[in-house]
């Protein structure tokens, strides 16, 4: 396969397939997928080609082709704006399924009308959603119930 890219082209790629393994590997210890990172060791290689030697380094070690600290460095906004999207999701989302249950007392879940939790979740998001907005997590506290 070939595929023809200009120059800002294979740029753009070279961040995707870095963020695409970033995403999938960044958290992973014992079970690292070894295909993801072959993959940017692939697209990586050309990088010089393409006149975007700075991009890229090679593990002389390893024969591998890496992306270069000032690479890497260059994509940590987008990570953390990522990782900042993310949180602010799953908690409102979380907080929102796990109050819209807890208002169905001890209803079985199964027995839950979806429509009537769909309703009551859309609430709870909506409310957790201006929280958040408003305050950020100053008024978020952890209750132990005794």
């Amino acid at each position: 396969m070939e595929i023809t890219l200009s120059k800002d082209q294979y740029e753009k790629l070279l961040e995707l397939v870095y963020l695409g393994n970033w995403m999938v590997n960044a958290y992973r210890t014992d079970d690292y997928l070894e295909e993801y990172s072959e993959v940017v060791s692939h697209i990586f290689a050309r990088a010089e080609e393409a006149g975007l030697e700075d991009k890229a380094v090679k593990d002389e070690i390893e024969n591998k082709y890496l992306p270069s600290y000032d690479f890497e460095e260059s994509m940590q906004d987008f990570i953390s704006e990522y990782d900042s999207f993310c949180f602010w999701e799953e908690l409102i989302n979380r907080l929102a399924e796990r109050d819209a249950v807890r208002d169905f007392g001890s209803t079985p879940l199964d027995k839950i009308d979806l429509e009537e939790y769909l309703e009551k979740k859309d609430k709870y998001l909506r409310k957790y959603e201006q929280e958040v907005e408003e305050n950020g997590l100053r008024n978020f506290e952890l209750v132990k119930e005794s």
